[in-house]
C-alpha cells in the first residue's frame, strides 16, 4: 500500500551558489517549434545549457525564501519514502547529462542534514499502441502511470480525467487539479529506461497528456524535456 502525505517544501535548485527561483509558469521555455496550444506563453524553468556542466547545479539545503523552496510529492511505500519534484527543474538538458551526472540510476546527496538517492522515475520503455503516445506506456507497471496517473489508487492524489488523457490541452486542463498537482502540460520528464525498439532512443512522460509517451534521443538537449527528480530514502 502507497500513502500520500501531503507538499513537502523541500532543498532548493542552486546555480552557482544562489537558489533559483521555482519556476511559476512550469513549462517550455520556448514554443517557436512545438507549443501545448495557442495562447500560452513561455515558460520559465531553468535551462541547464546557459551552464552545461553540473559544477554549476545542485539540489542543495531548502532556502530561507518560500518562492525558492522545491515542491515534492511525498508517498510512502512499505519499504521506503518517494519525493517527486512536483514539476520539471531544468530543460534543455539531455539524459546523458543527467547520466554523466549520475541522475538516472541514483545518486546520493543530501539537503538539510538529510541523505537521499536522487534519480529519475520509470515511465515504461515502449508504447501501447504503436508509436501512438497519447496511448501510454505497453504496461502500466511503472512509476509514472502508478503514482502520477494514481493506477495504484493512492488516497489523496487526483486521478486524471477524460481531459487529461485527450488529444487536446486546454486552460481548463492546465488549470485543473491534476496538472496542477503535478504540472506536466508543457513538460515532458526524462525516465530511466531507453527505448525498447530503439538504442539511441530515451523516453518521456507528460506534455501532451497525463498519459502522453513520447521519444528523444539520449543525447540532445531540448526546451520541452527536462529533470524531474526523485529523491528516495530506502527504510532500514
Amino acid at each position: 500500500m502507497i500513502e500520500f502525505e501531503g507538499i513537502v517544501e523541500l532543498g532548493g535548485l542552486y546555480r552557482g551558489n544562489e537558489a533559483t527561483m521555482r519556476s511559476s509558469r512550469p513549462w517550455l521555455v520556448d514554443q517557436s517549434a512545438v507549443r501545448p496550444y495557442d495562447g500560452l506563453q513561455n515558460g520559465d524553468i531553468p535551462c541547464f545549457s546557459d551552464h552545461p556542466d553540473w559544477s554549476h547545479w545542485e539540489i542543495g539545503n531548502t532556502p530561507k525564501e518560500a518562492d525558492f523552496r522545491l515542491r515534492w510529492i511525498s508517498l510512502r511505500t512499505p519499504t521506503s519514502r518517494l519525493l517527486i519534484a512536483d514539476r520539471v527543474l531544468l530543460v534543455y538538458v539531455s539524459w546523458q547529462d543527467l547520466a554523466d551526472a549520475g541522475f538516472v540510476a541514483g545518486k546520493q546527496i543530501t539537503i538539510d542534514n538529510d541523505n537521499f538517492t536522487c534519480r529519475l522515475m520509470d515511465g515504461g520503455n515502449d508504447f501501447a499502441f504503436v508509436e501512438d503516445g497519447y496511448g501510454g506506456a505497453i504496461t502500466n507497471e511503472n512509476e509514472w502511470d502508478q503514482l502520477v496517473c494514481n493506477e495504484a489508487g493512492i488516497a489523496g492524489l487526483p486521478t486524471p480525467t477524460d481531459a487529461d488523457v485527450a488529444r487536446l490541452i486546454t486552460d481548463s486542463v492546465r488549470e485543473g487539479r491534476h496538472n496542477q498537482l503535478w504540472n506536466w502540460v508543457g513538460a515532458n520528464s526524462w525516465l530511466t529506461r531507453p527505448y525498447a525498439q530503439r538504442e539511441t532512443a530515451r523516453c518521456c512522460r507528460g506534455f501532451a497528456s497525463a498519459k502522453y509517451l513520447y521519444l528523444n534521443t539520449f543525447d540532445h538537449r531540448h526546451e520541452d524535456i527536462g529533470w524531474r527528480p526523485v529523491l528516495e530514502q530506502k527504510f532500514t
